[in-house]
């Protein structure tokens, strides 16, 4: 099926409205008509997929008309959300799931909330900005994907998120491998501000998707006997979309792990560095300091000082001061302060060890 087939002009019947779409029996999609969305919630074969743009002002007073709702569902729809959720009363299933945005090139790192209410016979979704596993389901649609029930149409949008969210740590596991890249090759201090980046991004990911994990694993639990075999479908909808998000859950947990492992193997590094630092400062400052004494000494402007009525005065206190600095050299080395750390090719092996017990044989 091409996108052109389910194009629509902007419906003035409809205000609000981005796209509307009827299913068959057969599960293949068709644009909607008015009189479909004046009978929303009446049953037939197939079901129907209403989805508004909330940006538009006039789409939450549509909204509110549209009897076939039940109460959770209008505000899930119309409220505003700062946390994912599920509500499953009066047969409907209905709540929001954390997305990321979408523009031309793809998806973006800016979060949003899908809402959207699903009855026996239609869909209803809803989002301020176009969001990527809306746009996914639709052009699944487009190409001739078939969904025979509202749950379908849930499972895809929930699946297709994951999707996407399987695609951000695979990006999140490419900025680790660059991270390790710059340490092998010693620069540490430039990785460090991609390495904060990708922990905060693997952060954000975790809870993301471990809120979208307990918020489907509450379908498990519904109670509801109105429509019993709509319920076991739902149920058998949220084991597949726990399973899957439960492997993600998996590798985002493994990328965490690699990120404190990376952390720690910078900050280690860095303080190699920082002790480095430190130790040429520390020799050069005490190489310094006794040839500091002795100008100072010189530089005290008291009578019958030393070498002050001396034509080669500052010769002999250059002397001094080259002096000064060679014994504290030769004191350093001798203390075993300046000479440079071992490495660990230059350390000596530790010996074999033998064990002098006579080996027990057998003849």
């Amino acid at each position: 099926m091409s996108i052109d087939r389910l194009a629509q002009a902007p419906r003035a019947d409809i205000p609000g409205c981005l796209w509307f779409v009827r299913f068959n029996r057969a599960g293949e999609a068709e644009p909607g008509t008015a009189e479909d969305f004046v009978n929303i919630s009446a049953p037939r074969e197939g079901f129907l997929w209403l989805h508004m743009d909330l940006a538009d002002v006039r789409t939450r007073p549509l909204l509110a008309r549209i009897a076939a709702l039940s109460e959770d569902a209008r505000d899930s729809l119309c409220d505003p959300v700062d946390h994912q959720h599920l509500e499953y009363s009066e047969g409907m299933v209905s709540g929001a799931l954390l997305d990321y945005e979408r523009d031309l090139g793809g998806p973006t790192s800016r979060t949003d909330f899908v809402r959207f209410a699903a009855g026996a016979s239609f869909f209803i979704s809803a989002r301020r900005l176009p969001m990527d596993s809306v746009e996914a389901a639709h052009i699944a649609i487009n190409r001739g994907a078939r969904l025979t029930s509202p749950i379908d149409l849930f499972e895809m949008l929930t699946d297709a998120l994951i999707d996407g969210l399987a695609r951000k740590a695979a990006e999140l596991g490419a900025a680790f491998d660059r991270v390790e890249d710059r340490i092998i090759d010693q620069r540490g201090r430039q990785a460090r501000p991609a390495l904060s980046a990708a922990r905060r991004d693997a952060v954000r990911l975790a809870r993301q998707i471990s809120g979208l994990s307990s918020t489907v694993a509450r379908l498990e639990t519904i109670e509801e006997e109105a429509d019993e075999q709509r319920d076991n479908d739902l149920r058998d909808a949220a084991a597949r979309l726990i399973q899957h998000a439960g492997a993600l859950t998996q590798d985002v947990t493994s990328l965490q792990e690699r990120a404190r492992l990376l952390q720690d193997e910078l900050n280690a590094i860095l303080s190699l560095e920082t002790n480095d630092r430190l130790y040429a400062l520390t020799v050069t400052t005490m190489l310094l300091l006794p040839a500091t004494f002795v100008t100072g000494y010189f530089g005290m402007n008291t009578k019958n000082l030393l070498f002050a009525e001396d034509e080669n005065g500052t010769f002999y206190a250059t002397i001094l001061c080259v002096l000064a600095s060679a014994t504290a050299l030769f004191l350093m080395r001798r203390w075993g302060l300046a000479g440079a750390p071992e490495s660990e090719d230059q350390r000596p092996a530790a010996p074999e060890r033998r064990d002098d017990r006579p080996a027990d044989r057998s003849f």
